[in-house]
């Protein structure tokens, strides 16, 4: 066994006894019947893994997934340095579309102290590295509780690969260490003793295949989570999209480098950088894009780091240096980092924070990207209509059930319909639907959707329902 390795084992070892495995019981959230009737939740028992954080002077802060404790209503854990006690946590906070999947939970500073009390040995808080990323082939250990495993489990591999962010997603590390169910959570660490980041996820039917969230993030959501109560990340605020030679002359460029905007939002970072559309964005704090909108440089020749993995790792608040492209001459331009301005639809993952009415035997809900995905196993023409309007400003309500032997049912109203007016009146929200539907008893309410089809429903006899 070579030296390196001998000292990564030993060093695995060392900080196995900070990593904990998580107890959840909650609701199993990937059920159809709870995302179209949140009325309806079913309750599932699960565990993960993750670790104590080394963060200023905090004490008791565990790192995990966030999709170990979403819609968990009860959160243990239990450590090998107290042999099979368990310590009720709480969460602080989590990136609820799991985007990176990160969630910082703590023990109250009651259950901390029975933690000390009866510990073997003090806690083993682990460091996050941080600034420099790792290279292809570099060493780790994943270190967690596989498969329920009541003693925490290490497997041994390398960095194989890196995946890239997009508008949508988070950049992600790939390892051939073997990483199971329930191992998610837990730390991957390093021959400097550190934990490089956080073991995410497999790939079913593929072999030695993991993903990882860079210990970047973490650092990011953690200082969100303590100073702001809620995990941000700096957007573009825009549409991009690839340059190309054939630009050259209408864009007045020599050669087709840096991404071009093709759509700028309102109150979004590029607008605050007054940055127009057709603008060639060539570089964001001095890190250089090419027509692809990847890094250029040393960085770019071993991975596609872009536009977004970088935008994502500044601040919020902080100020994000761009120079761009305009009319053939360069500008540069300054703006404070913020998050991308929110739109009409949103996802909502969250069972127990999601808002709905029933009225006239229907549940109607504010349409959100989980309703979408649910309606494409029940309607896909359904689906097809709601995937029109992602892009619109301005929340929408859906008809997600119709309970049999109502008015709705009684007209046969389909599922997924989209409710455009009540009563003549533009509703976007359930408190606007709320009012809409407020009326003298006996009153009529007439009910008009984007597909055309309407409903004409009797207060009084919802009133005796």
């Amino acid at each position: 066994m070579s030296k390196s390795k001998a000292k990564l084992n030993d060093i695995a070892r060392q900080m196995m006894s900070g990593v904990v495995q998580i107890l959840v019981e909650g609701y199993i959230e990937e059920d159809i019947q709870s995302v179209l009737n949140p009325s309806v939740k079913i309750p599932g028992i699960w565990s993960g893994s993750g670790f104590f954080v080394k963060y200023q002077d905090l004490e008791g802060y565990i790192v995990t997934n966030a999709h170990v404790v979403r819609n968990a209503v009860k959160i243990e854990i239990s450590s090998m340095l107290t042999s099979e006690e368990r310590f009720e946590a709480e969460l602080v906070g989590l990136v609820k579309q799991l985007e990176p999947d990160v969630a910082l939970i703590k023990l109250s500073e009651k259950e901390l102290q029975r933690f000390k009390k009866l510990a073997i040995q003090p806690i083993e808080y682990l460091e996050l590295r941080e600034g420099t990323n790792p290279s292809r082939g570099e060493m780790i250990k994943a270190i967690g509780y596989p498969l329920g495993m009541v003693e925490p489990n290490i497997t041994g591999g390398e960095i194989t690969n890196f995946i890239s962010g997009s508008e949508f997603s988070s950049e992600r590390f790939v390892t051939n260490a073997a990483i199971n169910p329930g191992n998610s959570g837990g730390p991957s660490i390093t021959e400097d003793g550190k934990v490089i980041g956080l073991n995410t996820a497999v790939i079913v039917d593929a072999e030695n295949i993991g993903f990882i969230t860079p210990a970047s993030f973490i650092k990011i959501i953690i200082d969100n989570l303590i100073l702001l109560s809620e995990p941000q990340f700096a957007g573009i605020g825009g549409k991009l999209q690839k340059n190309a030679e054939n630009f050259n002359p209408f864009l007045n460029q020599s050669q087709a480098k840096g991404v071009i905007v093709s759509k700028v939002l309102a109150n979004g970072f590029l607008e605050a950088a007054n940055i127009q559309a057709k603008d060639v964005i060539l570089s964001i704090n001095q890190a250089e894009f090419d027509r692809h909108g990847i890094v250029i440089g040393k960085e770019g020749l071993y991975r596609h780091k872009n536009i977004f993995d970088v935008m994502k790792l500044v601040p919020i608040g902080e100020e994000v240096t761009i120079n761009y492209l305009r009319n053939g001459k360069v500008h540069q331009s300054t703006a404070r980092a913020m998050p991308n301005p929110e739109k009409g639809i949103i996802s909502s993952p969250i069972l127990n924070e999601r808002e709905y009415l029933e009225v006239f035997g229907m549940v109607i809900q504010p349409l959100s990207f989980e309703i979408i995905q649910a309606i494409q196993e029940v309607d896909p023409f359904a689906q097809i209509e709601m995937l029109k309007i992602l892009d619109q400003e301005k929340p929408v309500l859906v008809v997600t059930h119709i309970h049999q032997g109502t008015q709705a049912d009684q007209m046969e109203w389909p599922l997924g319909e989209l409710i455009l007016k009540v009563n003549e009146r533009e509703v976007h929200s359930l408190s606007e639907l709320k009012k809409a539907l407020k009326g003298p008893s006996g009153k009529a309410v007439l009910m008009e959707c984007q597909s055309g089809t309407f409903g004409y429903f009797q207060l009084e006899e919802e009133s005796e329902n």
